[in-house]
């Protein structure tokens, strides 16, 4: 028996090397066919400096016998991919990825040459992807829904003439629209109801059939079911039987279902809800339930975006008890997600389920365990967008979720909630466009149901709102009396942030990572800080005082109220539990501004509104807008002035 096993053993570890020899050679052959690639590129740039174009073209594939497919790329690679022949070789871009970013739009390049930055897998499928997502992103949400909602019709339909599908859908709206906006159940039984319902029965009949099963009968979250529950919708209020619902509530899916096959969002504003600049009101907020809430930074932004929380699902005892003391209306459940059963919220109609799902398996701080990590809830999370069945879901998490290391288990998370029947997009936000100080960036995992998919649009950047964190923390620097905050904030407003190559790219220093950790920070991390004139170790209880800023070498550390504001919190948020729980807390939250912005899209997708983005934002700020500046030459000053005098 021993010997059996010794000799599986040996087969065993046999294997393990011819496998570990087999990828060290492919991946060293894969480089070398990378950098092929770009010698051949850089021959045809040299080739194009003493030829036209036209004339390099016919050398090439005369002389050179290149295939055409190959010459675009190749004569193209100048004008869109130089200056990322590093980037290229060291993610092993094959040709096929390379041919399709020379052929992409810029953006779809931009994004795509990102994601290969931080160590993400890049095929030709995930470049089409990209670029067909930003190309619907030209359209409004409610375009979206329209274009695919009627692509869906016209299909099914018996009758494919134009106008009458469009004079169908927009009869339809305008009766599902009457019963939804009315608050009196019994006037559903009305004869006016009624003989409406046999009216639009009668033109669903032409489109679709009159021969339909129960919508029990056929399978869930298909066009099948769509047209099951929107026909036995028509029935019933031809009947009379839709008595007692209060729709505002419990958004009955026949009634949904029927606005859906009229090519519009679910529950959307009205037409003049456009450019939007005050939350939303109450019988328009939507509801969310928060797993790993933490401090509340996420919950906070969702909650000025236009979301009430059904429930708010935390781990940490210190983080459940800040949420309670800061919100005493919340429903903060103190418990482990793992033993949670979400089926419940499934009957009651949520909107988005979102998280701060534990970074620390995939952060470059840590040890980058990945799916070994104990800590690691991605295929919980899974299993709660099963049960819970929201409208969307949003995942936050750490850059490093997009390293190649990772990649066979985010595709497999990834899977699950295709399987569960969402549309997935994966996109980066930086904390500074959101005029936050900090050089933050964040992956979101955005999901949404198959009858809302192609409607979510990023929220728009406000690089003109950069805060840097002299000004954003001056007044709290300068509490005890030190004089010399007010020059400390001076030099990190205009210290310059380089590029790699040393060129200045803006004015304004910018906090690095929050640390959640009081003792000594790590080397790399304290020269961060130190470049910014902040000690990172500690978290003293108060503010600098004049005594201690007379010792040389002296630079100030960060309390916990500092650190506070620059995660966003306001100042009168407080933390649960000793000096320890609260860096923890703070450390990783989501900033709040940066969750209402992409709160803010969501709600956008689902309602089909449309926001006055800085408006809403920074509410009671005042609108900034570019003015040209003066002109430097005296002559020309005087004949400005001129010109502006009526």
């Amino acid at each position: 028996m021993h010997w059996a096993l010794a000799i599986l053993g040996g087969m065993m570890d046999s294997k393990a090397e011819a496998l570990t020899a087999a990828k060290q050679r492919i991946i060293a052959l894969q480089k070398q066919m990378s950098a092929r690639i770009l010698d051949m590129a850089a021959e045809v740039e040299k080739l194009t400096e003493v030829a036209t174009e036209r004339e390099a073209r016919e050398f090439l594939r005369v002389t050179c016998n290149m295939p055409p497919s190959e010459l675009s790329t190749y004569v193209g690679f100048r004008a869109k991919l130089k200056g990322y022949e590093e980037l290229l070789e060291t993610s092993r871009a094959q040709f096929p990825v390379v041919k399709a970013l020379v052929a992409a739009d810029s953006d779809t390049r931009t994004e795509v040459l990102e994601r290969m930055a931080i160590g993400a897998r890049i095929d030709t499928k995930e470049v089409a992807s990209i670029r067909r997502r930003l190309k619907e992103a030209q359209l409004t949400p409610g375009q979206v829904l329209a274009k695919r909602n009627g692509r869906k019709l016209a299909t099914a339909a018996r009758k494919n003439l134009a106008e009458s599908l469009t004079n169908f859908q927009n009869i339809l709206r305008a009766f599902v629209e009457s019963l939804m906006d009315e608050r009196d159940p019994k006037m559903l039984e009305s004869s006016e109801v009624r003989e409406g319902a046999v009216q639009i029965r009668r033109a669903f009949e032409s489109f679709f059939g009159s021969d339909h099963p129960t919508p029990q009968d056929v399978k869930p979250n298909t066009t099948a079911q769509e047209m099951a529950l929107a026909f036995d919708a028509l029935k019933r209020l031809e009947g009379g039987t839709f008595g007692g619902l209060k729709l505002r509530t419990l958004r009955d899916p026949g009634l949904v279902a029927l606005l859906t096959f009229s090519g519009h969002a679910l529950f959307e504003y009205k037409s003049d809800h456009r450019n939007v600049q005050t939350p939303p009101p109450p019988h328009h907020r939507l509801k969310v339930v928060e797993l790993c809430a933490g401090a509340g930074g996420m919950a906070i932004g969702l909650e000025r975006a236009g979301f009430d929380h059904v429930a708010l699902i935390e781990y940490d005892k210190h983080a459940a008890a800040t949420l309670r003391v800061n919100r005493p209306d919340w429903n903060v459940i103190e418990g482990d997600i793992r033993a949670t059963d979400f089926q419940p919220y499934r009957q009651m109609d949520i909107d988005l389920v979102s998280g701060g799902i534990p970074c620390q398996p995939y952060s470059s701080d840590g040890y980058g365990l990945g799916k070994d990590d104990p800590r690691d809830l991605f295929p919980e999370a899974v299993r709660v967008i099963s049960e819970v069945r929201p409208r969307a879901f949003l995942f936050e998490n750490v850059d490093g979720l997009l390293h190649a290391r990772h990649a066979d288990h985010v595709a497999d998370f990834l899977r699950g909630f295709k399987k569960a029947g969402y549309q997935v997009e994966i996109h980066r936000m930086k904390a500074e466009n959101y005029g936050i100080a900090q050089e933050r960036s964040r992956v979101l995992i955005i999901g949404l149901r198959k009858d809302l998919e192609g409607a979510f649009r990023m929220p728009p950047t406000f690089p003109g709102r950069r805060l840097n964190i002299g000004d954003a923390l001056v007044d709290l620097m300068s509490a005890n009396g030190w004089t010399g905050a007010h020059d400390w904030a001076r030099a990190r407003r205009e210290q310059p942030i380089l590029d790699r190559e040393g060129k200045v790219l803006a004015l304004g220093a910018l906090a690095s990572t929050i640390v959640t950790r009081r003792g000594l920070p790590r080397e790399k991390e304290a020269a961060r800080w130190g470049a910014k004139c902040v000690d990172i170790a500690g978290l003293p209880d108060s503010a600098p005082t004049p005594e201690q800023a007379s010792k040389p070498g002296f630079m100030p550390a960060l309390t916990a109220r500092m650190r506070a504001r620059l995660q966003d919190f306001d100042d009168d948020w407080q933390f649960s539990g000793g000096k320890q729980a609260t860096a923890d807390q703070i450390g990783n939250a989501v900033p709040p501004r940066l969750a209402q912005a992409v709160g803010l899209a969501l709600f956008a997708a689902i309602k089909d509104v449309t926001w006055d983005w800085e408006r809403i934002l920074w509410p009671g700020a005042e609108r900034r807008t570019l003015i040209n500046a003066p002109p430097l030459v005296p002559e020309r000053i005087a004949l400005a002035e001129l010109e502006m005098q009526p």
